[in-house]
């Protein structure tokens, strides 16, 4: 009877131990398709991507499209991807509501993109890339410019796409960049307004400007403290666009050419640029541009509905800095920048 016993126990022991290699061979979770095209924390829902600003304004950017699960994907899949137009409406009525559209993101423009409508994963690979070209040349970044993108589910496909929205979305908020663009601390640009026919000796100031691509050379950024929160149809009127020339001079003209902001150059504008290791992290490169400035422009748009509006004239002078760190151990130039 005690062997009896040895032999069932041995025997509970084998089909036990069978089971358990039988299910960790198998699949633990659903094989959907999503992208890898993470939110920010505390972002306003979409995926921001840095792509250079080429010469000619072409970049292809590549996105990640993912097969998950615990098992290797073991079929041809050809994945369908489409413009996302809704869920882009819909992310702007609920982050920044029906009354706010000059916060609005903008759908990027048909002409500036081209993506091919099916992306092919090959039995044995769980990832593939879709390649999206961009076409930049003449980009306003005025706008907020977002390309939303969907995996399309149909019944006659051999995949699901991911359940979790957010995975089988991708809301890619395009920023160009080249290497005059970005955030720069600005808390040495002091602006002052002009009382009595001369500037006040009380300067305003702010931390932080951003500049933003024109092309491979230029960049633009609001007048004194116009920020991003005003009306576009607003702030548009007080775009300065700079040009950075090679002999380390600043090109700096208004961008509206009837120039109703009366913007008027004090001087030749200059910029330098350094470059330094870090101390701590040897592979980490900190590169500065730094643009020094004076001009004088008008405010033509201060008032509100109903109210008589009196231009007000200010002076800004002084510099900005732009640090942009680099990790020179990444190859791939779009990925080296520490935004």
């Amino acid at each position: 009877m005690k062997n009896i016993y040895i032999y069932l126990s041995l025997l509970a022991v084998i089909v036990l131990g069978t089971a358990c290699n039988n299910e960790w061979e198998d699949e633990q979770y659903e094989q959907y398709v999503s992208f890898k095209a993470p939110i920010a924390s505390g972002g306003d829902g979409v995926t921001t991507i840095y792509v250079r600003y080429k010469e000619d304004g072409k970049v292809t950017y590549q996105l990640p499209v993912v097969v998950s699960g615990s098992t290797v994907n073991g079929q041809d899949r050809d994945i369908h991807i489409a413009v996302d137009k809704d869920t882009l409406h819909t992310l702007n009525i609920e982050r920044f509501s029906l009354y706010r559209p000059e916060l609005w993101y903008t759908e990027l423009e048909e002409d500036k993109y081209e993506f091919p409508e099916t992306v092919h994963i090959p039995a044995g690979s769980c990832v593939e890339q879709l390649n999206i070209d961009f076409n930049l040349q003449g980009i306003d970044m005025l706008e907020k410019w977002v390309l939303p993108l969907t995996i399309v589910d149909d019944e006659s496909y051999n995949y699901q796409s991911h359940p979790r929205k957010n995975y089988a979305k991708a809301l890619l908020n395009v920023v160009p960049f080249n290497d005059y663009s970005g955030s720069y601390a600005a808390s040495s640009m002091k602006v002052y307004t002009y009382i009595n026919g001369k500037p006040d000796t009380n300067a305003r100031t702010t931390d932080k400007r951003t500049a933003y691509v024109i092309d491979n050379n230029s960049v633009f950024f609001y007048a004194g403290l116009i920020n991003e929160d005003m009306d576009k149809d607003i702030r548009k009127k007080y775009k300065i666009n700079v040009r950075f020339r090679d002999d380390e001079t600043l090109d700096m003209e208004p961008d509206d050419p009837n120039n109703e902001m009366q913007f008027k150059l004090i001087g030749t504008p200059i910029y330098s640029k350094t470059s330094i290791m870090d101390a701590t992290r040897p592979y980490l490169e900190r590169r500065y541009v730094q643009i020094m400035f004076e001009y004088d422009f008008q405010d033509f748009t201060y008032g509100g509905s109903g109210i008589e509006v009196i231009p007000i004239k200010y002076r800004v002078e002084g510099s900005m800095t732009l640090q942009r760190n680099i990790n020179t151990q990444i190859p791939d130039e779009d990925q080296q920048v520490e935004w």
